[in-house]
């Protein structure tokens, strides 16, 4: 069993219950990633203020690993008050860090190649901005997802 890679949720009871973590996900399991994420980012949405300067949102995939050296993908969240469309380095600037930056239920196993993971990951960003367009998250004018060392992909 993967032991939890980051701080736990607390009681709660509108986030997921990440008391019972399994090992992660062997396959990209869309409908299953995309539930995961929506209550993430309901619960960022419901629990956060935006601030007005924050013109960009990044979902960075990356890669963690436990100490017995398991290691999955995950996603985090960071919010910059610029965007540049030429120069993925404005994702860097993270001028919003939301309290719960991790969605620590998300854990995509390694094993999965990492295209899968990036693909998978714009098509259930792409279906919940349409989804839950109207939250004040998704109001910024740009959102991307991507790997920390590779290219952004454009969501909004």
């Amino acid at each position: 069993m993967l032991k939890k890679l980051f701080s736990l949720f607390g009681g709660n009871e509108e986030i997921p219950d990440s008391q019972a973590l399994l090992a992660p996900m062997e396959t990209f399991d869309k409908p299953k990633v995309k539930d995961i994420v929506r209550r993430w980012i309901l619960y960022v949405d419901a629990h956060e203020t935006l601030p007005d300067d924050i013109v960009a949102l990044n979902f960075n995939v990356w890669e963690a690993v436990d100490e017995d050296n398991v290691s999955c993908y995950t996603l985090e969240l960071i919010g910059s008050e610029q965007y540049d469309a030429e120069d993925d380095d404005w994702a860097c600037e993270e001028d919003f860090e939301p309290k719960e930056r991790n969605c620590d239920d998300l854990q995509l196993s390694s094993k999965i190649p990492w295209e899968d993971v990036l693909k998978g990951m714009v098509d259930v960003l792409k279906e919940l901005k349409d989804e839950l367009g109207g939250i004040s998250l998704f109001r910024v004018k740009h959102i991307t997802v991507g790997f920390s060392e590779g290219d952004l992909v454009v969501v909004k």
